[in-house]
């Protein structure tokens, strides 16, 4: 079955609106341990994100208080329908260029796609069609006279399947690969 990016994406994101004060949205992502937070319309349409690095700086220069979250929203974001194929998503990953993309239908935000999640689909595309999947050790730093093991995290349940969608803002752009040399 192939996958869309509405079948692998998180849902685990924190919305604010553009009148926020910046200090308000800095509680709130230190409360929430994320790296960004999405503004959106009051309607719900995704208009931009503000990250942990702005609100560090705004912080280190003291330039939160009185300021609104307008003031430092990133429009710059890749944006994907709920109903692309995880395989038309994974390009724009590659070059490094793009960390993470957010998933909408008719502009209002589903959730998002990070490089882990393309990672795990790359990951289960390539095991064996059919197999339960299992817990593989991965090989760590050893310790002298020990043997250390990573063990892999157990599944975690999906978010609901969502059709249609409508593409907003900016977006990742392929650069060619640079020869191997």
């Amino acid at each position: 079955m192939r996958k869309t990016v509405a079948d692998l994406m998180s849902v685990d994101f924190v919305t604010v609106t553009a009148r926020m004060s910046l200090e308000d949205a800095l509680n709130l992502l230190v409360a929430s341990d994320l790296t960004e937070l999405c503004v959106v319309e009051d309607t719900g349409r995704l208009t931009g994100i503000v990250t942990d690095f702005d609100l560090l700086k705004a912080h280190l220069s003291a330039e939160l208080l009185g300021r609104s979250v307008s003031s430092m929203i990133s429009r710059a974001v890749t944006l994907l329908p709920a109903d692309a194929l995880m395989d038309q998503a994974v390009p724009l990953f590659r070059e490094g260029s793009c960390s993470r993309a957010y998933v909408c239908r008719d502009g209002q935000l589903l959730g998002r796609i990070s490089r882990t999640t393309v990672l795990k689909y790359l990951a289960m595309k390539n095991s064996t069609v059919g197999e339960p999947p299992t817990n593989h050790a991965l090989a760590a730093v050893p310790i002298p006279g020990q043997n250390a093991t990573v063990q892999s995290p157990e599944a975690t349940p999906r978010a609901p399947q969502f059709l249609s969608g409508s593409v907003l803002g900016g977006m990742c752009v392929e650069r060619p690969r640079p020869a191997m040399r």
